[in-house]
């Protein structure tokens, strides 16, 4: 395969101000109006053009590439099926009700709650049960084969997920208090 062919492949259409509007259903459900190369409807649509043309793609959903060390650039705008209809470089390349909007549903779909204290830490039967003080109250959750789900982002930044699929963050386990401490030190 020459460069030229994997190049047409990996086409990566990025969203700007002057080429992505951002709206909100009545529901608050993000949509865009994209000035953007024509997307196919599915596999058999032959329409080639790569002009691009403002259309209405209606509800779209973003992913993060790099969630935990750049969370602010490289934003993926899916279908609901994840077919990427492009990627937005920066969040701060947009402003107003465009970034409102974008920033509103990132921080819905990465919620994570920053564990500040560990009441209590119970192990049974495969799972351990958490009793936490967070930056949003206190939370209970449990953890399925806990040493799995509990990855060691940085020396000291660790992100827990529970059993739905909720993620913790606990930035620094070296500031946790003296008792929370010595609850997770089992499990770094």
């Amino acid at each position: 395969m020459e460069k030229n062919d994997f190049l047409e492949i990996v086409k990566i259409v990025y969203l700007t101000p002057e080429n992505a509007k951002f709206y909100e259903t009545d529901n608050g459900f993000p949509c865009v109006n994209a000035f953007i190369p024509m997307v196919k409807k599915d596999d058999l649509d032959t329409s080639s053009s790569e002009e691009p043309v403002w259309q209405d793609l209606s509800r779209v959903f973003f992913h993060r590439a790099f969630p935990y060390d750049s969370a602010d650039t490289f934003i993926s705008v899916t279908d609901k099926d994840g077919n990427e209809y492009g990627v937005i470089k920066s969040l701060g390349d947009f402003d107003g009700k465009g970034r409102d909007i974008i920033e509103k549903e990132l921080k819905r779909k990465y919620f994570t709650p920053v564990i500040q204290k560990i009441f209590s830490l119970k192990e049974r039967f495969g799972y351990s049960y958490w009793e936490t003080e967070t930056n949003h109250g206190r939370m209970s959750f449990a953890m399925h084969d806990t040493f799995r789900n509990i990855a060691k982002v940085s020396e000291s930044r660790l992100v827990l997920t529970d059993v739905d699929g909720n993620r913790f963050e606990i930035p620094d386990v070296m500031a946790l208090d003296r008792k929370s401490f010595r609850k997770i030190e089992l499990y770094l």
